[in-house]
């Protein structure tokens, strides 16, 4: 029943790896399948039922009285604990994003470079019923998919045979404000995804883990729809030395064997007599268990090794990446430090596989079968793709366009060459544009500026609120500045992180426009504007001195869709990412007019300073 070997370099390369091929007969029935979905679309999903010998059902699509009915299906306890593990999966995978829009990166002067992640715009989630309703499964691919971005999510999996879908999956679906589920299991839900019926949609990508009729019908469609990644049989492998946990290894274990039939589990431990323990546990623990069919048949795939060394430990998990790893022990980190290939990893006594599986964050939908050589378990990665995007200014376009000719002609493709060389006539009268481009991400916001200093005022604002575009309107208008804003932020939340991260991102974007400051004017006094009883007055210096003195009545405490706090903030952190010195005094009775008629004055007053001045610098220390 349980087998047992000895680690050596012939046997390192486990068989466990190698799956028991699909018969002739199975793979004939798929693709029959597969060109009936093709062929009948909704009608071949209720002809593949009868050939099945199951209920044909006349509606695919879960109903919005079968949503609600979730609501009283389920205990409070399963809600609450489904609540948590959401929060987690949710933190970990929100996390993963923040890694995918990368900053920008200037590779040569002037040569900007920068990436982004762009979501998928529908992807297909299998979701197993059969004997264990996966809810789980559900939120481990639904929750990456939804921080990704993707515009349209579609679900489908397996009735029970009265036609019904397990509630805690519509609850979960319904917790994630997913309506799109379809009463469809087996390998005719991979292929309705990834062709299209009448009734459920074609989608770009399809997800989800399943037995290995799904798993080959994953394969076939996979020259034309992509998959999250090559799967088989679950998998642990649990290393350990430590006589006193025995039982603990044996309930790991048996664990990962309740999953089915085909699932594989491995034991590898230096110490002959705990290998000799832990079989005593699984013996015992086996008659404990509910799924107790299912073990007697999977039993026959867990394996105990007998190592020599940590160094052969460590070889034979890399050599065959296994889905699950546990290093039990305390002084884990002897393996961790070297482990190459793996699914995921849980280190320590008190990290069991299950925490993975549920609720820790982590994603449990992981390469199997040694994939883990070349796969990555399911992220936030899977759900899009990166765009490269690279802007070049006057001057950066001159430090690389002749590099780019001489490379051109050296393969022999002019035309590249001869697209340099014409914009070459149009460079001379811009390689001194003052200009930047700014790209800054948050978590609460992404930030895009266009800014061209020597402009003539043209503008495109959209920050999502209304009154403070009007006010960079006037910002680019009243100081010649041609400025591009987009700014998507957190305004669900509130409008702070908007205002202020576009604030700071154009305070940077003026800053590495000017460049060292060096011939420009650098003083504006007293420029002073008037907006009916309203009057404002805003002198400046743009010596590498930061301060703000800033005077004005009291404020109603919106604006339009501008909370009047914001106004003064706006200004502190401008002037304190840009670097200078600046005295503001407006006064009136109207607070709208009050803030317009200081942006106004303020950025007549900047155009004024930042205007060039073919002198010295003006300071008797050189320098601004």
């Amino acid at each position: 029943m349980m087998k047992d070997i000895t680690l050596n370099k012939a046997n390192m390369s486990l068989d466990l790896n190698k799956t028991q091929p699909l018969s002739k007969k199975v793979i004939s029935t798929i693709r029959k399948f597969e060109k009936i979905i093709l062929n009948e679309g909704d009608n071949g999903i209720r002809n593949i039922s009868l050939i099945l010998n199951e209920k044909p059902l006349k509606k695919l699509k879960v109903s919005k009285k079968e949503f609600a009915e979730s609501e009283n299906a389920i205990n409070d306890s399963l809600k609450s604990a489904i609540l948590i593990a959401y929060s987690n999966i949710k933190k970990y995978h929100e996390n993963q994003l923040q890694s995918l829009g990368l900053n920008k990166i200037e590779t040569t002067p002037g040569i900007t470079l920068w990436t982004e992640f762009k979501a998928i715009d529908r992807v297909g989630l299998y979701i197993p019923g059969g004997s264990a309703p996966l809810f789980s499964s559900l939120l481990m691919q639904a929750i990456p998919a939804l921080i990704a971005g993707c515009n349209d999510i579609v679900i489908c999996t397996p009735p029970d045979k009265n036609g019904k879908i397990d509630p805690a999956i519509l609850w979960v679906a319904k917790l994630l404000n997913i309506e799109t589920i379809f009463k469809v299991g087996g390998s005719q839900a991979i292929f309705s995804m990834a062709y299209g019926t009448e009734t459920i949609p074609k989608c770009l990508k399809i997800f989800g883990p399943g037995n290995q009729y799904v798993n080959e019908a994953k394969k076939l469609i996979n020259n034309h729809t992509p998959i999250d990644m090559p799967a088989g049989p679950s998998e642990v492998y649990v290393v350990s030395d430590d006589i006193s946990k025995a039982d603990v290894i044996a309930a790991d274990l048996l664990s990962q064997l309740e999953h089915s039939g085909d699932a594989k589990a491995v034991f590898i431990s230096k110490n002959k007599s705990l290998i000799s323990k832990v079989k005593e546990q699984v013996s015992e623990q086996i008659k404990l268990l509910s799924r107790d069919i299912i073990l007697n048949e999977s039993i026959t795939n867990l394996l105990f090794i007998k190592a020599k060394s940590d160094e052969q430990i460590i070889e034979c998990i890399n050599t065959n990446a296994p889905e699950h790893l546990i290093l039990l022990d305390s002084d884990f980190v002897k393996y961790s430090t070297y482990i190459q290939n793996a699914g995921s990893v849980f280190c320590g006594s008190f990290s069991p596989e299950s925490f993975g599986d549920y609720a820790s964050g982590s994603n449990h939908t992981l390469p199997t079968s040694g994939y883990a050589k070349t796969y990555s378990g399911l992220s936030v990665a899977d759900f899009g793709k990166t765009l490269s995007f690279q802007t070049a200014s006057p001057q950066g376009f001159t430090n690389l366009s002749e590099t780019v000719k001489i490379l051109a002609n050296a393969e022999k493709l002019d035309g590249h060459a001869n697209a340099v060389s014409l914009r070459e006539k149009y460079i001379s009268n811009e390689v001194n544009q003052r200009s930047s481009f700014i790209k800054r991400s948050t978590k609460e916001t992404n930030i895009y500026i266009n800014l061209d200093i020597d402009g003539s005022g043209k503008y495109n604002i959209n920050t999502g609120l209304k009154f403070f575009d009007h006010m960079l309107e006037q910002f680019s208008k009243h100081g010649s500045f041609d400025i591009t804003i987009q700014a998507i932020g957190d305004l669900d939340i509130d409008e702070h992180h908007t205002i202020e991260d576009v604030a700071i991102s154009l305070g940077q974007a003026f800053k590495e426009a000017i460049g060292k400051r060096s011939n420009i004017e650098r003083y504006s006094s007293n420029e002073t504007l008037v907006m009916d009883e309203t009057i404002s007055s805003v002198s400046i210096d743009m010596a590498s001195r930061t301060l703000l003195k800033m005077s004005y009545p009291k404020l109603n405490e919106y604006i339009g869709d501008f909370p009047s706090e914001m106004f003064e903030h706006f200004f502190i952190s401008f002037v304190n990412t840009l670097g200078f010195t600046c005295h503001i005094t407006t006064d009136g009775k109207n607070s709208h007019h009050i803030v317009e008629a200081t942006f106004k004055s303020f950025t007549r007053a900047l155009h004024k300073a930042l205007k060039v001045n073919d002198s010295k610098v003006l300071s008797t220390k050189g320098i601004l």
